[in-house]
């Protein structure tokens, strides 16, 4: 075979490069003590991360409870009350389906007897809503109809207020009673879009919050 071809001898390592060549090999196999570390370093990483995100849930929970409105207030001089109803609260329990953040008679407003009762309804959802009070007793309608009190309801009581719409109910408050507001679109009140009225011969001013 011409010399050409012939497979070429390399000249054996120096030392010094052998020491390296050995120290490189060790470093990457893998000691029962770096497995130990990298092991413990991914369940610390793998606990982390479900701590955290527990803690993303409990927080996104506790935002989720229900708005308090109040928005009621009293005019003594005149006996008017004022209040704001608010269709479609964002944030409330049940969905788009409630008033102020209540659903399913979970709140109550409460009027003193034979005030004036000004009833600011806004719906904040995209779904129509609309408002109109009805007794207290009794299956829940399905669908609004006539008020249980003269102007208590909104315009279009059945087919709802778009989104942003804005009325005003009006009505004097009996000598006593428990009455229902609910949405008058068919199948709202049943969903649970309505909360409780209660006219109180007692009270001095109304007041608005969670039904005791």
């Amino acid at each position: 075979m011409p010399a050409r071809f012939r497979q070429a001898t390399l000249p054996p390592l120096p030392s010094s490069a052998r020491r390296l060549q050995t120290q490189f090999k060790t470093q990457l196999k893998p000691t029962k003590e770096t497995m130990t570390r990298f092991f413990l370093l991914t369940l610390a990483l793998v606990l982390g991360i479900t701590v955290t995100a527990a803690a993303q849930r409990a927080d996104t929970t506790g935002s989720a409870k229900p708005p308090r409105h109040s928005g009621v207030s009293y005019d003594e001089a005149t006996k008017t009350v004022t209040f704001a109803l608010i269709a479609g609260a964002p944030g409330g329990n049940g969905g788009p389906f409630n008033f102020n953040g209540y659903t399913n008679g979970t709140a109550t407003l409460t009027v003193p007897a034979g005030s004036k009762v000004v009833m600011s309804f806004v719906n904040e959802d995209g779904t129509p809503h609309s408002a109109v009070v009805v007794p207290g007793d009794g299956p829940l309608p399905n669908i609004g109809g006539d008020p249980a009190i003269p102007g208590a309801y909104t315009r279009d009581v059945t087919q709802g207020l778009a989104q942003f719409g804005k009325d005003v109910l009006q009505f004097t408050a009996p000598a006593s009673g428990s009455y229902r507001i609910i949405c008058g679109v068919p199948g709202h009140a049943l969903s649970g879009m309505w909360i409780w009225l209660k006219i109180d011969p007692a009270a001095k001013a109304p007041s608005f919050g969670p039904t005791k």
